[in-house]
């Protein structure tokens, strides 16, 4: 079974790289075709909205009969989508299979691609194309960086809306709630046109929706329409649960509906399947062939909830009841951006008062709300919007999206771990001049899938800018990746096809923008590291610790990728002169080389550390909580380090040192704070096999040590190798004396400041527990303020 599995895996990855090499080759071979136009709903998952009716335009009207439509589709669509075209008569057209070979043809060929949502991982805008984005409703849940665990995954939507030449909107709340939600302010580059929504046409045709009634239902006098939004998070379908409620209420109903009433049901595609209409007298689906704005332009009401129809189905003037049975638990859960007691809506929370709602005439106005909502929705939408992108008569006046006229800075940071790395990083946008310039943060969406709260470290006024991962690889591609990254092969035709590779992954993810300078901050990670190098702009990369000997203990580092980058880069920046030399040694390039010093939020750690001791909820301690507590408050001295668990940090020898101490002194704690790291159960195992071991206390993961630190009386940093070492600024910041082991790094801070360096070995760190311990050791006291104004001014001569 395993192997079956194993050969499965193989030929998906062989039909991935043949199709991405076909896609890549009409990418680069092949020309636009200027009467080609792909019609894209959802991803193939269905054909309607307002690229539907821009279909119909494109098909209906004589102006363009030399122009062919391609209507991409799922498998589990496509019947349905013939039918549907039939239906409406829309000629001229044909249907590809989505992510399939012919589709990714079509994304290479066709001059015009129409989208409500996104294109494939892997496509990228060619010179010349056309692209139109209608979105697929007006917001009122939050999106995008808006939802505080979603936003890491925004990125391929903010991609396919950064690429469009036009995007379409019914109204400006909904065009500033876009444009600030995808982080769009100061890098779309396309046209923004407020032309109303093709789709919300029809409800100016009441004659044919009166028509289409009388056809369907002919012996109905009541007929409302449900459609209800979907709860949930994408790729996490509760599919049973959900039905099992509907399917609760909706027996409710159907018991309470006379005759002559019906209740039409649209659920979503997620989950609507999977509901039975056979055991309802009254109640049924929308009926099939139909697209489903036609239907709701029949009926008398719409029941709704969270789901932004109701702002398309107000321009009917009909009445809108809400039924939100699970309004506390739902919008706790989401966010909204408005509320929606300040909709002129009812809203009702049980089926007999959404029975007595719906049997009563409309008895609100809703003049303010259409005016808001529905602002710019009319008539003839798609014929004017098809002939102002297609044809170029320019119908609408076009917008753009406001620039402040400021520097664009895109930055990587990795993976925003809970880390020093990522405190610098933190300090350094606390820091910056937001007047100057405007930053964009970076990062690839999978390394945040399993904490995608990390984003919320970031201030609010950073523009992020997630990629959804590396994608699209020629099999030549593939072979030179491999041989370079794994076997650690070099030679022109390598380097060639890996340049190429990450020179288009750069152009597809961020080429629609314009971006000033790229900065790689962390420095780690050979894609992007590469990616960067390729970027076509002024690239800048930060080196945080001493990487000669990172790559001669880790294997976190690409030897080749480091060298090459360190050599090429505009800008190589060690943290400290300490590092000067090792970097230097790597790339061999003393022109593109920089110092500027970590930026140190002393504020922040002065209000973190009065805040009470406190685990988080992933916290593991080797004593507990209230344990910890007494031990800061006892007298005896309490020595403390922070720094992930891994071989660099020196924690072994620092252990074996304390142990050293306490057999002398018969007195005093031990305290490791770490973050990530590999060597966690090793270190604990350790400290637990030692006569002191009930005196070092092994903390894994604590957001917030700050408190904890502040009660210490020594800090010990005990690394083999660093880069500055923030922590030890944080002691200092707190009051806490400090040691060091005198390597490159920390080595300058400490001397300049006065600082106690010791051997970096056991040996060194147990003296300079007993220099303390005799009082020879002393806070350093360092004016943080001064040190962070010259931080910044190294920081703007990058710019210079």
């Amino acid at each position: 079974m395993r192997k079956i599995k194993k050969i499965k895996k193989i030929l998906i990855k062989v039909k991935n790289i043949l199709r991405s090499s076909w896609y890549i080759y009409y990418y680069y071979h092949s020309e636009l075709d200027e009467r080609m136009i792909l019609l894209d709903s959802k991803n193939g998952k269905d054909l309607g909205g307002n690229v539907f009716r821009l279909a119909q335009e494109l098909s209906g009207n004589s102006e363009y009969k030399n122009y062919k439509l391609y209507f991409s589709s799922n498998k589990n669509t496509k019947n349905q989508l013939k039918k549907l075209l039939k239906a409406y008569n829309i000629s001229y057209s044909s249907i590809v299979k989505e992510a399939g070979f012919r589709h990714y043809k079509i994304l290479a060929r066709a001059k015009y691609l129409i989208t409500d949502t996104s294109f494939p991982l892997e496509y990228i805008k060619k010179d010349g194309q056309t692209i139109i984005n209608t979105w697929h409703g007006t917001p009122l849940k939050k999106m995008g960086k808006d939802i505080d665990n979603q936003a890491y995954s925004m990125g391929n939507v903010q991609k396919s809306l950064l690429a469009a030449d036009y995007l379409l909107y019914p109204s400006n709340y909904m065009k500033n709630i876009m444009v600030q939600a995808y982080c769009l302010e100061n890098i779309f580059k396309g046209k923004i046109l407020c032309s109303g929504y093709p789709r919300n046409s029809v409800f100016f045709k009441a004659e044919e929706g009166e028509a289409l009634r009388k056809k369907l239902y002919p012996n109905k006098k009541k007929i409302y329409a449900y459609m209800p939004t979907w709860r949930g998070v994408v790729g996490k379908v509760q599919t049973n649960e959900q039905i099992a409620e509907v399917e609760s209420y909706l027996l409710q109903l159907d018991n309470a509906l006379a005759e002559d009433e019906i209740f039409l049901v649209r659920l979503h595609p997620f989950v609507a399947k999977a509901m039975d209409y056979s055991k309802f007298q009254h109640i049924s689906s929308f009926p099939e062939g139909y697209e489903p704005y036609d239907i709701l332009n029949t009926v008398d009401c719409l029941v709704t909830d969270y789901s932004s129809v109701f702002f398309d189905f107000a321009n009917s003037g009909k009445k809108i009841v809400l039924f939100v049975y699970d309004k506390e638990d739902y919008l706790d859960d989401r966010g909204i951006y408005v509320q929606l007691d300040k909709f002129p809506f009812p809203q009702v929370y049980s089926v007999d008062e959404l029975v007595n709602e719906i049997r009563k005439p409309k008895n609100y106005d809703d003049t303010e709300f259409r005016e808001q909502y529905c602002q710019y929705d009319g008539l003839n939408v798609a014929a004017e919007v098809c002939r102002h992108v297609i044809k170029n008569n320019k119908v609408f006046q076009e917008e753009t999206v406001e620039k402040n006229g400021k520097e664009n800075i895109l930055i990587c940071c990795g993976v925003l771990a809970r880390n020093g790395l990522t405190t610098a990083f933190l300090n350094l946008l606390e820091h910056v001049d937001k007047k100057k310039r405007n930053y964009f943060v970076t990062f690839v969406k999978s390394g945040l899938k399993r904490d995608p709260l990390r984003v919320k470290q970031l201030p609010s006024w950073v523009g992020i800018v997630p990629i959804s991962g590396f994608f699209g690889r020629t099999p030549l591609e593939v072979i030179a990746t491999v041989l370079y990254f794994r076997k650690n092969k070099k030679n022109d035709w390598i380097i060639k096809y890996v340049d190429r590779y990450y020179s288009r992954e750069f152009y597809k993810h961020y080429g629609s923008c314009d971006y000033e300078y790229v900065i790689h901050y962390s420095g780690y990670g050979e894609k992007m590291l590469t990616m960067f190098q390729n970027a076509n702009r002024k690239n800048i990369v930060f080196v945080h610790n001493d990487m000669v000997k990172e790559l001669e203990g880790k294997s976190n580092q690409h030897a080749l990728t480091v060298k090459r980058a360190y050599a090429s880069y505009y800008k190589v920046v060690p943290v400290t002169t300490d590092i000067y030399a090792p970097t230097y040694e790597l790339g061999k390039n003393e022109k593109n080389i920089q110092v500027v010093n970590n930026c140190h939020d002393y504020k922040g750690v002065l209000n973190k550390s009065n805040k009470k001791v406190k685990f988080d909820e992933k916290t593991v301690c080797s004593i507990s909580e209230e344990e910890l507590c007494e031990i800061l408050d006892s007298s005896e001295n309490k020595f403390i380090t922070i720094g992930r668990f891994s071989y660099e940090k020196g924690h072994r020898m620092l252990i074996d040192a304390f142990d050293r101490y306490y057999e002398r002194k018969k007195e005093g704690y031990l305290i490791i704070i770490g973050g990530y790291g590999p060597l966690y159960s090793e270190t604990l195992e350790y400290a637990q096999s030692l006569e002191s071991r009930n005196r070092i206390i092994i903390i894994h993961y604590m957001s917030n040590p700050m408190p904890v630190l502040k009660q210490c009386d020594l800090f010990i940093l005990s690394s083999i190798y660093e880069g500055l070492g923030l922590v030890i600024l944080e002691a200092d910041t707190l009051g806490i004396p400090a040691i060091s082991t005198d390597i490159p790094g920390p080595r300058g801070f400490m001397r300049e400041h006065g600082g106690y360096l010791v051997e970096p070995n056991s040996e060194g760190i147990y003296e300079g527990m007993m220099a303390f311990n005799r009082g020879e050791v002393h806070a350093m006291n360092v004016n943080y303020e001064e040190y962070n104004r010259i931080a910044v001014e190294q920081f703007e001569q990058l710019f210079k």
